[in-house]
């Protein structure tokens, strides 16, 4: 190689030498505004890819003119998730609520028709999707979701001269909720779920007993789909890392 060529290529070295020093602030400073380093990022990946919840809470039930359908209580449940694509995780839930109802006989006349009050236990079971909305990490240690599941609910209702059976009805439901995510060891999750489920009144419900009126009225639908928000929080543990 030629004297000439040799101190052509160390110009374009020292070009390039300063060109970089001179660009130098302006990577650094953009770093800075926009991107984080690993140490000071907001994110965090996640690294369970199986958690198991244990949840408890609120069974908010829409009430009914009579109090016949299953009424509001407390819930305890367990919820099993595990990521399938993208943001999306998997989950199976059963869970119970202490209800109660109020029973009649309807034919009897107003004064007496009330049997009381029946505890019964509600049981929802079902299975879904949750998206969560920052990805697989989480922000500050938070993971927004939303989600839908599709199940049945339950509530054996058996009172000696009362009709109504709610049964084993099909039912819906979408959520919206929060998860935090301190250390991926445990995860701490709040939600807001209402389910949607069918109820179907008995005919007899609706029918005049001799010199008296019916329990229920032209005005309410024998059959439709009532509601329920659950309100629940819960403690998330990884099965798998």
């Amino acid at each position: 190689m030629t004297p000439t060529k040799i101190t052509y290529m160390l110009k374009i070295l020292r070009a390039i030498a300063l060109g970089s020093l001179l660009t130098a602030p302006t990577v650094l400073a953009a770093q800075v505004v926009v991107g984080h380093t690993p140490e000071t990022s907001p994110y965090r990946d996640i690294t369970a890819s199986q958690r198991l919840t244990i949840f408890g809470g609120y069974f908010a039930a829409q009430p009914d003119e009579i109090g016949a359908t299953p009424q509001s209580g407390a819930t305890l449940g367990l919820r099993y998730s595990i990521p399938v694509a993208g943001p999306a995780d998997f989950y199976a839930r059963f869970e119970r609520a202490s209800s109660h109802r109020e029973a009649f006989n309807p034919t009897k006349p107003a004064e007496t028709r009330s049997l009381g009050t029946q505890n019964l236990g509600v049981y929802v079971v079902d299975l879904g999707f949750d998206f969560n909305l920052t990805g697989r990490r989480t922000w500050h240690g938070l993971i927004p979701l939303v989600g839908f599941g599709l199940g049945v609910t339950s509530a054996p209702t058996t009172t000696k001269d009362d009709p109504y059976d709610f049964g084993t009805q099909f039912s819906f439901s979408v959520e919206g909720g929060i998860r935090f995510n301190p250390t991926n060891s445990y995860e701490i999750r709040l939600n807001a779920k209402p389910t949607f489920y069918q109820n179907h009144y008995p005919v007899q419900y609706f029918a005049t007993p001799a010199g008296s009126t019916p329990l229920l009225g032209t005005s309410t639908a024998r059959s439709g789909f009532r509601h329920a928000i659950d309100y629940s929080a819960g403690l998330s543990l990884p099965l798998f890392r």
